[in-house]
């Protein structure tokens, strides 16, 4: 199984075994000229087919860069005792931003 970008795709060759899982993916379709599933090329879809085993090519890898993302400050402090996780920071300042409160950066 490998898979290659193709614009705003992914394409997944010889992926008979991982058929049903990729079948789940929202806006993929099967290509019958290359014998190929076609997928949205989004990191959420390049991540799912890592997991399943598929060969992904060097362009489709994410960069240490990309990957790293810098630690998130709350807006405003969070009504909470507990140390809050990143994912918690981000959703927490989403919801101020998206009611207008704190910065709009």
């Amino acid at each position: 199984m490998r898979a290659s970008k193709d614009g705003n795709h992914i394409r997944v060759y010889d992926a008979y075994m991982i058929r049903e899982s990729i079948k789940e993916i929202c806006g993929r379709y099967y290509d019958n000229d290359e014998k190929a599933w076609v997928v949205p090329n989004t990191p959420e879809n390049v991540a799912l087919l890592g997991l399943l085993g598929v060969e992904l090519d060097a362009e489709l890898l994410p960069t240490a860069e990309a990957a790293a993302q810098p630690d998130e400050e709350p807006i405003v402090p969070m009504p909470i005792k507990a140390k809050p996780y990143q994912h918690q920071i981000r959703a927490f300042n989403f919801a101020l931003r998206l009611f207008g409160i704190g910065d709009t950066a």
